[in-house]
This record gives C-alpha cells, sequence and structure tokens, in this order.
C-alpha cells in the first residue's frame, strides 16, 4: 500500500509561527496511516521468523523505495507551509503601524503636498495677469477714441478746461494711496493741469514704482484728457543737488537719476525741482556748475524728460532767486532741449519782482525773455504772497487774499507767454483749489471761440 502525504493544517501552520518555526516544521500523521503501517511490521515480522532472515527487527528494516516516497511527500508539504507562512508575513508587514503622536505632527509638517500651492500660485499670477490685460484694453480704448475725434476734425478736450480761457490752470494733487489717484482728484477740482510728488518727499529711500501702477496712471491720463505736457512732478525737498557734502550730492543724484526714470515709466516730459543751496559753505559760482553737473548726470542716466528748474525767492542761501542764476545754470548743461524753467509768483514777488502793477509786471516778463529766454518756460506756479515784495519769504497765500492780489494775477491770466503751460496751484487751505480754479479763469478778458471750440460746446 502507497504511503498517503502528510496534512498540514493552518492552524498548525500558526502555531509554528507564532512559535518562530519556520524551517523545521512538524508533521501530523492520521491514525489511519498509523493502523496501516502497524499490520505490514508485523506481516514482516511474521515473515522474516518463518524464513529465519537475520536478527534484526523489522521496524528498522524499511524498503528504500519508501525512505524515497516519504522523503519527497514530507519535503513537498514543507514547501506548501512555507509559502502560507511567507503570505500572511506579507500581509502583516503591509498593514500600517499605529504612529506616535509626535511620529504624525512631523509627517504633517514634512509630507506637505506642494501641488495646491502650486495652483493657489499660478491663480495669483493669473488674476495679476488679468488686471494688467483690462488696464491695457483701457488705454487701447481711449486712444481708439482720441484717433476717431482727431480723424473727425475735432479737438481733444483737456480735462475741464475753461473754453472762455486759454489758460491751464490746475493744483498740487495728492498721490495718496497711488499716482493714479491723483488724476481723479485733479478731475473733481476742474483742473486741466495738475502737480504731484512721485514719492514720499520727506524721506530719501521710497518704494519702486508698481508696474500696473503706472499703467493706470496713463489710463487715467489718456482717459480724462491730460497730455503729458500739462502734468508737473515736483522733486522732493531734500533733495540738494549743489550741496558741498559729497554724501548729501551724491544722494541728491541718485534721488535725480530715481525720479527722472519714475517720469519715463509713467510718460510724463517735466520735472520740476528747487536748484539746490550752497549752504554757507561753497561760492555762488561753484553752486551752479555743481548744479548743472548733476543735471548732466540725470540726463545721461535718461532719455528724454525735461529738468525744471524753479526761481527761487532770495532765502537764505539758496540758489535760483535771480534770472542771472538760472541762466547761469542752464548755460552749463550740455543738453539744452532738455532745460527749463517754472516761473513761481510767491517766489518772483519775494525776490523783489513786482507782480501787483501793471508796469512791474510787464518788467518781470520783459527780464526774464531777456536773461533766460522765453523758449525755457515750461510752467508756472500760481500762488499769492504773504509777505511783502522783497521780503524773502516763502510764504504762500491763496489767490487775491495776499500782496500780490487780484490785479496782480489778471495781469498772469492774459499774458500771451504764458499760454499752453501747466499752472500749478499751490496755495494753502480753507478755500478750496476748484474755488480757486474758477476765479483765475474769471480774471481772463472775454474772447471769441474758435470754430474747433465750438464743436467741443
Amino acid at each position: 500500500m502507497e504511503s498517503r502525504s502528510y496534512r498540514y493544517t493552518q492552524r498548525e501552520a500558526r502555531k509554528h509561527k507564532s512559535n518562530g518555526c519556520h524551517a523545521s516544521v512538524r508533521m501530523k500523521k492520521p491514525k489511519s496511516e498509523y493502523l496501516e503501517t502497524k499490520t505490514e511490521t508485523e506481516d514482516m515480522q511474521h515473515m522474516s521468523s518463518e524464513n529465519n532472515v537475520g536478527s534484526l527487527s523489522v521496524s528498522n528494516t524499511v524498503s528504500p523505495k519508501q525512505k524515497l516516497k516519504t522523503k519527497v511527500t514530507e519535503s513537498e508539504s514543507l514547501q506548501t507551509a512555507l509559502k502560507l507562512v511567507r503570505k500572511k508575513e506579507k500581509r502583516i508587514s503591509t498593514k500600517k503601524k499605529p504612529q506616535s503622536k509626535k511620529q504624525s505632527a512631523t509627517n504633517r509638517i514634512t509630507n506637505i503636498d506642494e501641488k495646491p500651492l502650486k495652483k493657489e500660485v499660478k491663480k495669483s499670477r493669473s488674476k495679476k495677469d488679468e488686471q494688467m490685460t483690462e488696464v491695457k484694453k483701457e488705454v487701447q480704448k481711449t486712444t481708439r477714441r482720441t484717433e476717431d475725434v482727431k480723424k473727425e476734425g475735432h479737438v481733444v478736450k483737456t480735462g475741464r478746461k475753461c473754453l472762455h480761457c486759454p489758460m491751464f490752470v490746475g493744483a498740487h494733487v495728492s498721490a495718496q494711496g497711488g499716482v493714479h489717484k491723483s488724476v481723479m482728484e485733479a478731475v473733481q477740482i476742474g483742473a486741466s493741469s495738475f502737480g504731484l510728488f512721485l514719492r514720499n518727499q520727506r524721506q530719501w529711500n521710497s518704494k519702486p514704482l508698481q508696474e500696473d501702477v503706472a499703467v493706470k496712471f496713463r489710463a487715467a491720463c489718456m482717459e480724462h484728457g491730460f497730455p503729458p505736457s500739462m502734468i508737473l512732478p515736483h522733486a522732493s525737498y531734500l533733495m540738494n543737488l549743489g550741496s558741498p557734502d559729497p554724501d548729501k550730492l551724491q544722494k541728491s543724484r541718485d534721488l535725480l537719476v530715481d525720479e527722472l526714470c519714475r517720469c519715463e515709466t509713467l510718460g510724463l516730459m517735466l520735472y520740476n525741482f528747487h536748484p539746490g543751496s550752497t549752504c554757507g559753505a561753497i561760492s555762488v559760482e561753484k553752486c551752479l556748475h555743481t548744479i548743472a553737473e548733476s543735471i548732466n548726470i540725470g540726463h545721461s542716466q535718461t532719455k528724454y524728460v525735461i529738468t525744471v528748474l524753479e526761481n527761487m525767492s532770495c532765502q537764505g542761501n539758496t540758489i535760483g532767486g535771480t534770472f542771472e542764476e538760472l541762466s547761469g545754470i542752464i548755460e552749463q548743461v550740455k543738453d539744452k532741449s532738455r532745460v527749463g524753467v517754472c516761473l513761481d509768483t510767491c517766489h518772483a514777488f519775494a525776490a523783489g519782482f513786482d507782480l501787483a502793477t501793471e508796469e512791474g509786471f510787464k518788467n518781470f516778463v520783459k527780464s526774464f525773455d531777456d536773461i533766460v529766454g522765453s523758449q525755457y518756460l515750461k510752467a508756472m506756479h500760481i500762488n499769492d504772497s504773504v509777505g511783502i515784495r522783497g521780503s524773502h519769504r516763502d510764504l504762500h497765500e491763496n489767490i487775491g487774499k495776499g500782496k500780490i492780489g487780484l490785479k496782480g494775477f489778471s495781469y498772469v491770466m492774459n499774458e500771451s507767454m504764458f499760454k499752453n503751460i501747466p499752472m500749478i496751484l499751490e496755495t494753502p487751505g480753507g478755500v478750496g483749489y476748484e474755488n480757486e480754479i474758477q476765479l483765475l479763469h474769471s480774471l481772463c478778458k472775454p474772447r471769441e471761440l474758435t470754430t474747433d471750440e465750438m464743436l467741443i460746446v
């Protein structure tokens, strides 16, 4: 009878697995096999006793064929048992072990998913791009409107210009919250020109001008009809381009270049500043040369903006109170097409020019044309004066309430040399720029409207 293969149950495999027995596994025979082997051995003993074959017991004499069969069956059952054990080991290893609180916390920090972060960055960039494209579309629309108006033969309206007065009167407006907001303030006060600070005028360092703000500014100017020639940015009060101190001089020159670059980014043509001061340390001639050299450096590092010198009140050691000093700076500037003058009525009156009488005002205009040249006049600051003529005090007053008076400003508003340039109010608060703009327009003599101006009405 052939011997049957030993059985190996799953329960026994688990027991041996728990006891650490993987390779050598104990096998269990069924009861039927024990009975069969007993009968076989008894028969063999009986046969051996009859035939007198050796004195060895039959239990020790097993045929070699049976030994081979039992070995084969044992090896096969061992292999199947090992396979089952290995499968269970794999299942246990794949199960997640419970993590401690520290491990879970560290995994949360270290195993951050980068995909949602990348998506957020892409969304923010796409929003910025959309805003920029919207602003660019607005600029294109406004340019198309102006081109269409020019083709039809109409005159493009500049701000809220009074048609009965040829002067472009405006005011210095705030740029708080972004330079583009200054345009809306100029529109609200009925200005046809305006001035502004491009940065904090009390600090050397400032944040860079954002590109989207510059695009919004250009779009607003185009929409409301403010050409670059009617916008006059004012420089920081810290700047002294003729300073005898090398450190302050270098800071002033860096500031000049920075603000000229801002003007070009905004699409502006003019940049107004106080010439400088000797500080009582150097001669006037040397200071004039230093100022001109500073302007040349600014021109060499920028493209087209015109640097506009402002006349001063001869207060202290300031430069620019006389027309000779302004002319002395202009003569030493290399590119004459990029230099000009802004006349401040309060400064001129405080320096000694009589603007309150007709004769004095005519002498003022003639002396400027003779010494400096009317071609260099690029802008005006319209202010009344608290101090008397020749007081050398730079104190502004509201129009008609100072020593110049309404008569003096009637001469200003009807002077042909002051046409087509920005006339910027820098008067103190209280009256309101809108009222003062209307007051100045009312001082203009009535005139007949041209056919182009009639089309606007």
